[in-house]
């Protein structure tokens, strides 16, 4: 199976500066504080616009468990297309929004 390289569009932001924190909300509202960002190599799982960070803070989630499930220094794979919400808590400005 031949996996797509997406434009990650993202790239420049999250690559930019690996100390930057960003607030991140996701399609199942999942939300994090998160650094360290690195593209996940599409072929491990066949998607093209994957992604890892270390997780700073666990804001909130719909599981019951979520603040146990993801701790401060703990990674988090997530893809850009369930992206809803990007915030720099550095500039303090919405950097993206659907």
């Amino acid at each position: 199976m031949s996996v797509i390289p997406s434009s990650h569009r993202f790239r420049e932001l999250f690559e930019a500066d690996d100390s930057r924190i960003y607030r991140i909300t996701l399609r199942g509202e999942d939300v994090f504080r998160l650094c360290h960002f690195r593209i996940v190599d599409p072929s491990i799982y066949s998607v093209s616009d994957q992604w890892t960070a270390d997780v700073v803070e666990p804001i909130s989630g719909k599981h019951p468990k979520f603040q146990q499930l993801f701790h401060s220094g703990s990674g988090v794979d997530f893809v850009e297309s369930e992206i809803t919400e990007i915030f720099d808590e550095t500039s303090g400005e919405k950097v993206y929004v659907v």
